[in-house]
């Protein structure tokens, strides 16, 4: 049993576990997510990363474990949870009948917004919806319904802020832009629980980043830390056709492995991977530092993908 004093840790797992009868969707999770960080769950479909946001909020109920949220026990007193926290689900789940204001106005009343007009239009104006505001929901575009869902998910100025995908199908501009808001709300305190198919996305807004597969924990850390851990050093990627011809040139120490039917080659420094250009006479598609989509890759051995 966790005590409140683990309140300090917004969101506290310890062993948490979710049974679909014999299926095991989610296998002994332990996490804490301090207060200010932003943390994200990768891992491909099924991996448990939408069943522990479930958890949180208290839409899915634990088989096992301990879990708090502000200290709080969200099987018992999830409506206090909710009064903290706001989520940007996969779903927008907006009215199509009403306006961007009825809306709103609705969630406000819901969530007992103070001042709801003022909120409402502070943060259409926020994410450059003010225009909008007595557009029905039906004639929004994809973008404009996803910023949508942010400035509902803030209605109630969260302490803790879960974003569930919140940029897939999205247009790079627009993707830009929530990520910039993400990081502003880091900078001014929030914290911040993300899960994302985009391996970018993650290196760029988390400070740590838990790695599911098959429902079981597989890494954990800051994104730097562990690519040097698990996939140091610099990827050459070549053709496919050229892998008998670089097989000859290649060290011992070197990692080789095909991906999206490229042939491609970790090796500890650039200089190696030019060296292997020079002995091969074969010329890279790209040359580049070993990323987090190297080590998610490697660790769960799945190709990422929006609809996968």
């Amino acid at each position: 049993m966790i005590s409140n004093s683990s309140s300090t840790f917004p969101v506290d797992a310890r062993g948490v576990t979710k049974r679909f009868g014999d299926f095991v969707a989610l296998n002994d999770l332990n996490l804490k997510v301090r207060s200010g960080q932003c943390v994200g769950l990768l891992g491909p479909n099924g991996a448990g990363k939408s069943t522990f946001i479930g958890c949180l909020y208290g839409s899915v109920d634990r088989s096992g474990g301990d879990l708090r949220i502000f200290g709080f026990d969200p099987a018992r007193d999830a409506r206090r949870i909710k009064e903290r926290i706001g989520v940007v689900p996969q779903e927008n789940a907006l009215d199509e009948e009403l306006t961007v204001l009825e809306n709103m106005k609705l969630y406000a009343r819901f969530q007992s917004v103070k001042d709801p007009l003022r909120r409402i239009k502070e943060l259409l104006e926020h994410m450059s919806l003010e225009h909008k505001s007595n557009a029905q929901i039906r004639s929004l575009s994809g973008g404009m319904k996803r910023r949508l869902t942010f400035v509902r998910a803030l209605l109630s100025d969260p302490e803790l802020l879960i974003l569930d995908e919140p940029t897939t199908g999205l247009d790079p501009t627009v993707r830009h832009l929530l990520w910039d808001k993400v990081l502003s709300y880091r900078q001014a305190g929030k914290t911040v629980l993300v899960t994302t198919h985009y391996m970018h996305e993650a290196e760029l807004l988390c400070d740590r980043v838990v790695i599911l597969n098959h429902g079981v924990e597989v890494a954990v850390g800051s994104p730097k830390e562990l690519i040097e851990k698990e996939t140091p050093g610099f990827v050459g990627i070549f053709e496919a056709d050229q892998a008998n011809t670089l097989t000859a040139h290649l060290d011992s120490g070197w990692h080789c492995f095909v991906q999206a039917k490229q042939y491609c080659v970790r090796a500890p420094q650039i200089q190696h991977l030019f060296a292997l250009q020079t002995a091969s006479g074969v010329t890279a598609i790209q040359m580049r530092p070993a990323n987090l989509e190297d080590v998610y890759l490697k660790l769960t051995g799945e190709e990422l993908g929006e609809n996968e």
